[in-house]
């Protein structure tokens, strides 16, 4: 039985999913890696940490409110320091921290072209390679192409333009009232979804097992009747897939309460713990066999006025809490075998308006994690020039070439990240093609 077989069935026939849930065949051959997509909503600026510019720079000279002198360095990477506003760190997790814990697996993709100044589209892009809105999210890509048998191969954690599956996958999303169905759908016996005692149950078990042998009974009775058979074989196909899937999912929820405990920073800033516990999710599913890629986020990156004092410090929590989420990954013996993307709407202007603050602007930044088997790490690629442009690159060594060369497109960076995933030459990302090369850029 291919769960391919069953959606067009079960498309076809009109049959619905539970609670946005479709269930899926038994988990495939997938190996890894698996891939956290973390995004950061809102436009965020790569100036303050790994684009940085300070003053001096820029049409006004404004670029940032630190001097040149103060940008650091570690390995291959030139990092921010903090703003004057928050000299001495302000008590914030910092660039220098994060670089010197992680430049070693770190590839740091400077100056993309994202090509707009709109969140819808720029999320659009960022997160499959073209503005048109024609493709699906680079998760989606992965999963569909390496683990479409998985109960919920593509996780997210909003239904935005991040998480678009086209398709290829069935939408799953991961939090709040969509999680508590998951629950629910995984041990539809308990009455309590975040709560696994026997007593808080609808039925003891002996009476569940009557239910649970009534209900395939029952079934059996109406495949049976079927006369149709297209009909019939959708029931047929469904009946065989359930309780393979119901097992993964409900090992899935079970696994959600086995979650880490974030490190004492991370626990005292808000948005930090918040973008932690979305990780427990993604490593839930991971682990449990029930998906293969996640997507999660922190929000409130639009920083149109006070931008250093509001767009700093959720940077560094966005950091510290990537910093624990690596952490951990090893922890849970994950290290090797997991490629986190981080990637914003696109990034925010080289001068300061006249409330304090940074508007949209379409030259931004990536940064992906990852283990040497899947990437080169310490490597910086692609470059801005003093008034944070983009500059062109050669396309065979990446050096910058500002009379030539190329312009890089998230087409190219999706491309490079699909060649990187093994996916770039399989039929789901034939569905969906990128016309660019495959430049060296994780390699």
């Amino acid at each position: 039985m291919k769960r391919r077989d069953f959606l067009k069935i079960s498309t076809a026939t009109g049959l619905m999913s539970i609670g946005g849930v479709r269930l899926s065949q038994a988990q495939s051959s997938f190996s890894g890696p698996y891939w956290m997509l973390i995004e950061a909503r809102g436009g965020w600026d790569p100036t303050s940490f790994c684009d940085p510019k300070g003053r001096g720079l820029g049409p006004n000279g404004d670029i940032n409110n630190y001097d040149q002198g103060d940008i650091g360095t570690v390995g291959n990477f030139a990092y921010a320091p903090p703003p004057d506003s928050f000299a001495g760190g302000g008590g914030l997790f910092s660039n220098q921290e994060f670089f010197t814990n992680h430049f070693q697996r770190l590839v740091v993709v400077n100056g993309i072209d994202v090509g707009t100044n709109s969140h819808q589209v720029g999320r659009t892009a960022s997160w499959s390679g073209t503005r048109s809105g024609s493709h699906p999210s680079i998760g989606a890509i992965i999963a569909g192409a390496t683990a479409p048998e998985f109960a919920l191969p593509f996780i997210t954690n909003s239904s935005s333009e991040s998480g678009v599956t086209k398709g290829l996958v069935p939408t799953s999303t991961v939090s709040g009232g969509s999680l508590n169905v998951i629950r629910e759908v995984a041990f539809p016996n308990r009455s309590n979804v975040f709560n696994s005692n026997a007593d808080r149950q609808y039925f003891a078990d002996n009476v569940y097992g009557q239910i649970s042998a009534a209900s395939t009974a029952r079934r059996q009775r109406q495949i049976a009747s079927q006369r149709l058979m297209r009909i019939k074989d959708a029931q047929v196909l469904h009946d065989g897939v359930r309780s393979v899937d119901a097992t993964t999912i409900g090992m899935f929820v079970d696994q959600l309460s086995n979650a880490s405990t974030p490190n004492t920073f991370v626990q005292s800033r808000r948005d930090a713990d918040r973008l932690f516990d979305q990780s427990q999710t993604a490593f839930a599913a991971f682990e449990s066999g029930a998906a293969a890629a996640a997507q999660i986020d922190l929000s409130s990156f639009d920083t149109h006025n006070d931008h250093d004092a509001r767009h700093y410090p959720k940077l560094m929590d966005y950091l510290a809490a990537v910093d624990n989420i690596i952490q951990d990954a090893i922890d849970r013996g994950l290290g090797n075998n997991l490629i986190i993307v981080m990637a914003s709407d696109f990034a925010r202007t080289n001068r300061y308006n006249n409330d304090n603050g940074k508007d949209h602007w379409p030259h931004g930044s990536m940064m992906v994690w990852g283990p040497p088997a899947y990437i080169n790490g310490n490597r910086l690629v692609g470059a801005t020039d003093d008034e944070q442009r983009s500059i062109n690159l050669n396309p065979n060594t990446l050096a910058v070439d500002p009379n030539g060369g190329i312009e890089l497109t998230m087409e190219y960076v999706h491309q490079a990240l699909r060649n990187i995933a093994g996916v770039d030459q399989s039929a789901t990302a034939g569905q969906y093609p990128f016309t660019e090369a495959v430049l060296p850029i994780f390699s």
